[in-house]
C-alpha cells in the first residue's frame, strides 16, 4: 500500500539547485535510510517528505499520519511519556537533562504515536552505544514505514530495506541496506570505468585513423620528378580522385567521432600513505600502561581499578554509556595521572570535541601547516581525501560548518608531529563518505591511536583493542570489537574459556609491567607471576580441548 508520493520535486538556495527528485513512491512497512555527504540537502529532503517545509516545485501527497524525530537542538521538549518513563528509562522531565536524555525523550514521544511514518533526522546524536542499540530494536518492531537519516552504518544496516542518495544534485533509490548500496556504489564504478576505458580506447583510434588518413592524403599529388607531362597529368587525375575517396573515409571516421557518446571519467580516489619519518617511532614495548586507575568524582566512582597496557601501533576503543568517564580518562592520560605510565618517547595529539586546537582566524591550510612535517602538496592531498579540494583550503575556519571544522581539526592532528593520537569521539557531525575515508586514513596511520566512539561500525573496523569502562574493573582486551562482544556473549555458559580469556588479559598486563616497571613495581614478584599464569593458561587450554 502506497502511503507517501513524490512527484517532480526540486529545491534550489539561491541560484544553486539543491537537488531534484522526479518520483519517489514509500509503501506501508518501508525502511528508507537517506544518505549524502554533508551539504548534500539529506535534512532538506526529509523536511520536504514530511511537508515541514515546501519545495520550490513538485508535490507530496501523504497518505497516513506521520510522527517526527527532529534534528537534536536545545529546544523546550514534550512532557515525558510512558514510553520515555519505560522503555528509555526517563522517569522526570527536566531543564538540565543531558543530551543523551533530551534524545531519548523526543525518540520516545514520536514513537509512541505509532504513525503511518516515522521521520527520523540523526536520532542516533548524543546517545551512547547502549541507547543506539535501544533504538535499533525500536525500530525493527515499528508497524509503520520509516524514513532515516543517520551517520550510524551498523544503524542503516540493520533498518534498512531501501537507500535514497543524494549526490550532486540528483536523488537516486537503491534496494536493499547501506553495504547493499556501497557495492551497488563500487559495481556503478567499476561499470563507469569500464565504459570510460572503452569510450577513450575507441576516441584514440577513431583519431589515430582520422590523422593517418590525411596524412595519407596530403602526399597523395604529390608527383615524382622523373615523371613526364604526360604521367604527371596522368598521375595528377588519379591522385586527385584517390584523395578524394581517402579524405572522403576521413571525414566519416570524423562523423563518428563526432557522435561517439562522451563517457565521464569516474572521480579518482585518492589514498595516500603516510610517511613515517615525521612520526618519530615509540622506542619502548607498552606505548601506555594503566596501573589499578580509579576516578571519583565527589561520591560517584567513574571507574575502578583500570588495568592493562597497549604496545606501539596499537588501536584501542575506549567503549562506556554517557557519563561513565571516557573523556576524564584522556585527561588523566595527559595530565600522566599517577598510575599511567606513558613512554618517554611518546607525542600526543589530542582531538577533543571542543576543538580548542583551531585557530579560528586563519585559513584551513594555514592551521595545518602550522604543527606539520610535511610538505604543502600532501597536505593538500589529505584535505582533499576530507574534500576540501583547490580554493577550498583558503576558507577561513570561522565561516565552516561544524562537520568541516570537525574535518579540519582531524587532519591538523594527523599530521602533526604525533605518534600517539587521543581522539574523543572523532566521527561526531562527520557523512557516512567522512566516516570511511577517516577509517582509511586511521588504518594508515604509523602511530598508536586511543579513540573514543559510539559507533559500531567504526569500533568495529578500526580497534585492535578494546577498554570498555563500564565494567567492574575494566582491563584491557586484546582483539577487534566482534571478539570482544563474542566473549562478553559467551561468558555466562563458557566459564572456561572465559577465565582463559581473563587470565592472557591479565598476562598481557604482567608483561606490560615487567618491561616498564612502575616505581612500586616488584619485578622478581612479576617474573612469578608471569611462570604461574603461563601454567594457569596452560591448564585451561588443556581443559577447553
Amino acid at each position: 500500500m502506497t502511503i507517501l508520493t513524490a512527484r517532480n520535486i526540486e529545491k534550489s538556495f539561491g541560484d544553486r539547485t539543491l537537488f531534484t527528485l522526479q518520483a519517489l513512491d514509500i509503501h506501508a512497512h518501508d525502511r528508507i535510510g537517506i544518505v549524502g555527504v554533508n551539504g548534500a540537502g539529506k535534512s532538506t529532503l526529509l523536511q520536504i517528505l514530511s511537508k515541514e517545509i515546501e519545495p520550490d516545485g513538485g508535490t507530496i501527497t501523504h497518505y497516513g499520519s506521520i510522527a517526527i524525530i527532529p534534528q537534536f537542538h536545545e529546544e523546550t521538549l514534550e512532557t515525558a511519556s510512558s514510553i520515555a518513563k519505560g522503555q528509555w528509562g526517563i522517569s522526570h522531565v527536566t531543564t538540565n537533562m543531558s543530551g543523551g536524555e533530551r534524545g531519548r525523550l523526543k525518540i520516545a514521544h514520536a514513537l509512541e504515536q505509532e504513525a503511518s511514518i516515522l521521520f527520523a533526522d540523526e536520532p542516533t546524536s548524543h546517545l551512547d552505544m547502549h541507547g543506539t542499540e535501544q533504538l535499533e530494536q525500536a525500530l525493527l518492531s515499528y508497524k509503520g514505514a520509516i524514513i532515516l537519516i543517520s551517520h550510524d552504518r551498523a544503524l542503516l544496516d540493520a533498518i534498512c530495506t531501501k537507500i535514497i542518495e543524494i549526490e550532486d544534485g540528483t536523488v537516486r533509490e537503491y534496494k536493499g541496506n547501506y553495504t547493499n548500496y556501497r557495492g551497488q556504489k563500487g559495481q556503478q564504478r567499476q561499470h563507469q570505468q569500464a565504459e570510460y576505458e572503452k569510450y577513450t580506447k575507441e576516441k584514440q583510434r577513431l583519431e589515430t585513423a582520422i590523422a593517418s588518413r590525411l596524412q595519407r592524403a596530403s602526399g597523395m599529388t604529390k608527383i615524382r620528378s622523373s615523371f613526364s607531362s604526360s604521367e604527371s597529368r596522368l598521375y595528377k587525375s588519379g591522385a586527385a580522385y584517390s584523395q578524394g575517396n581517402v579524405q572522403k573515409a576521413a571525414k566519416a571516421l570524423e562523423t563518428r567521432l563526432e557522435q561517439l557518446e562522451k563517457k565521464e571519467k569516474p572521480k579518482e580516489i585518492v589514498h595516500t600513505k603516510f610517511d613515517v619519518q615525521y612520526h618519530a617511532p615509540i622506542h619502548s614495548k607498552t606505548a601506555v600502561q594503566f596501573n589499578k586507575i580509579t576516578k571519583k568524582i565527589s561520591n560517584r566512582t567513574l571507574f575502578h581499578n583500570i588495568n592493562g597496557s597497549i604496545a606501539p601501533g596499537a588501536k584501542l576503543a575506549i567503549l562506556g554509556k554517557n557519563g561513565s568517564g571516557k573523556t576524564t580518562l584522556f585527561h588523566l592520560i595527559q595530565a600522566k595521572e599517577q598510575g599511567i605510565q606513558l613512554s618517554k618517547s611518546c607525542k600526543i595529539g589530542y582531538f577533543e570535541q571542543t576543538l580548542a586546537i583551531l585557530q579560528k582566524d586563519k585559513t584551513i591550510l594555514q592551521n595545518v601547516m602550522e604543527e606539520t612535517r610535511y610538505d604543502e602538496a600532501f597536505v593538500r592531498t589529505i584535505l582533499a581525501r576530507l574534500l576540501f579540494r583547490r580554493e577550498d583550503v583558503y576558507k577561513q575556519v570561522n565561516v565552516l560548518s561544524g562537520g568541516e571544522r570537525v574535518k579540519v581539526a582531524l587532519a591538523k592532528i594527523f599530521l602533526g608531529d604525533y605518534n600517539m593520537l587521543l581522539l574523543d569521539e572523532p566521527t561526531n557531525y562527520l557523512d557516512l563518505a567522512t566516516q570511511e575515508e577517516l577509517e582509511h586514513m586511521l588504518k594508515d596511520y604509523p602511530g598508536t591511536v586511543l579513540f573514543i566512539s559510539h559507533d559500531r561500525t567504526f569500533v568495529h573496523k578500526i580497534a585492535d583493542h578494546i577498554l570498555h569502562l563500564d565494567e567492574d574493573e575494566p582491563r584491557i582486551f586484546q582483539g577487534n570489537y566482534k571478539q570482544y562482544t563474542k566473549r562478553t556473549e559467551q561468558s555466562s555458559i563458557n566459564p572456561t574459556e572465559q577465565e582463559l580469556l581473563r587470565l592472557q588479559t591479565k598476562l598481557t598486563e604482567v608483561i606490560g609491567r615487567i618491561s616498564m616497571p612502575g616505581r612500586h613495581d616488584d619485578v622478581i614478584a612479576l617474573g612469578s607471576e608471569y611462570e604461574q599464569l603461563l601454567r594457569q593458561i596452560q591448564e585451561c587450554k588443556t581443559s577447553v580441548l
